[in-house]
């Protein structure tokens, strides 16, 4: 089989699973003899993998799309693999591409195969990998974080908060991690997420598979960051849970330090003893569970099924069992059902977090009931996404200067 030039993009650098997505096509494409390249003008194959987590992420793989079909070689082809295939494929499908869902790897095969299946590639990254992957051109910016715009100019001016804050942006810019897919797609029926539209039911990793991923890529010093749309839902499928796997982590290497991707606030409500024990058993050095609003009213309509007030307290008491625990969460503001009463509720919420994350309601499909929410005013998405940005600066900024040790790692 002829060896192919590729060029591979992305459109969402900062998504844990799809930097997994990448580096498995990358590794995929090297051990069947391809040849990586930064010019996609003289590429026989360009890959986007794509993103439809909101719709500007649609929006941009539609501009990434364009801008490559204008300017590819003639005989050239474009791949589009990923998210977006399920979750819009009526645009998808518009478009001169191959399209390649999370589970047709025999698609690639077909194209690309001479010794090793995609199949066979396992879903992982280490810094090596990050950093081939991450071309000049595609490096995340600082300065795109505006919630550390307010600290990152005031880092030149003191030494202690530009500590903290390189602390933060080596977090965002996965240095010193090793990724491992542990499971992907979810059990719950959120109104609002399309995840599930992309990948469907919960699909686990056997531990022993996990471990072995481990094994061949660990490097002491370096955090290991455990990839899924929910680390809660871990092992539903395999009669298995999280909590056997971190175990059988810790035990394999004790003094690992690991990072979990998103943990549905659900299974910290349903099962709190058990992560109080876990958190205070391994070193998990940072978790995101991301909570999305600080009122009841607005969880229920978003099907959305535990307490915030009791979430609010567990991570209260994680972070005594845990203090070396930095704890991420996730806010969607100006959802359509969201008052005012509601938003500020959110922004008292997010003082239990060591960093929030702040999303707009993005207007995707009501996925209980098949139809467009609508969506509140410009004005009220801008001022409460500017209002909450300005909160988080201040409260980012103080915790930068007050903490000789902010907690980020």
């Amino acid at each position: 089989m002829e060896s192919y030039k590729v060029y591979i993009d992305s459109a969402a650098w900062m998504c844990e699973g799809n930097i997994v997505g990448m580096s498995r096509i990358y590794q995929y494409l090297l051990q069947n003899g391809h040849k990586i390249i930064n010019n996609h003008s003289e590429a026989d194959f360009i890959i986007i993998n794509s993103c439809g987590f909101v719709k500007s992420r649609e929006e941009f793989c539609l501009y990434l799309f364009n801008n490559y079909y204008s300017q590819k070689k003639e005989n050239a082809s474009i791949i589009m693999f990923g998210c977006l295939i399920k979750i819009n494929n009526k645009l998808v499908k518009s478009l001169d591409l191959i399209p390649i869902d999370f589970d047709e790897g025999k698609k690639f095969d077909k194209i690309f195969f001479k010794t090793i299946k995609f199949e066979d590639i396992p879903p992982s990254s280490d810094n090596k990998i990050i950093d081939s992957l991450f071309f000049p051109n595609k490096i995340v910016k600082e300065s795109e974080f505006i919630s550390f715009l307010l600290p990152r100019i005031m880092s030149h001016f003191s030494k202690r908060i530009k500590r903290n804050y390189d602390k933060i942006i080596k977090r965002v810019h996965f240095k010193d991690k090793i990724l491992i897919e542990i499971c992907n797609g979810c059990i719950f029926n959120c109104r609002y997420c399309v995840i599930k539209n992309a990948k469907g039911r919960i699909k686990s990793r056997k531990i022993k598979d996990i471990i072995e991923n481990i094994e061949k890529l660990y490097v002491p010093k370096k955090n290991i960051f455990l990839v899924a749309d929910d680390c809660g839902s871990y092992g539903l499928d395999i009669n298995t849970n999280l909590f056997e796997l971190l175990k059988q982590i810790n035990e394999k290497f004790p003094n690992i330090s690991i990072e979990l991707d998103a943990i549905n606030p659900y299974w910290l409500e349903k099962y709190p003893d058990k992560y109080f024990k876990l958190f205070s058993e391994v070193k998990i050095s940072f978790v995101t569970i991301p909570v999305q609003s600080g009122s009841s009213r607005v969880l229920k309509h978003m099907n959305r099924n535990y307490n915030v007030k009791k979430i609010e307290k567990i991570v209260k008491r994680i972070k005594k069992v845990a203090p070396h625990t930095a704890i991420y969460t996730h806010f969607i503001v100006s959802y359509p059902t969201e008052r005012f009463i509601d938003f500020l509720k959110s922004i008292i919420c997010s003082m239990y977090f060591d960093l929030p994350i702040v999303l707009v309601y993005s207007g995707h499909k009501d996925i209980k009931n098949n139809n467009i929410l609508e969506k509140q005013s410009k004005f009220a998405e801008v001022y409460r996404y500017t209002f909450f940005m300005l909160f988080l600066n201040l409260v980012i900024f103080y915790k930068l200067l007050k903490f000789s040790k902010i907690k980020v790692n």
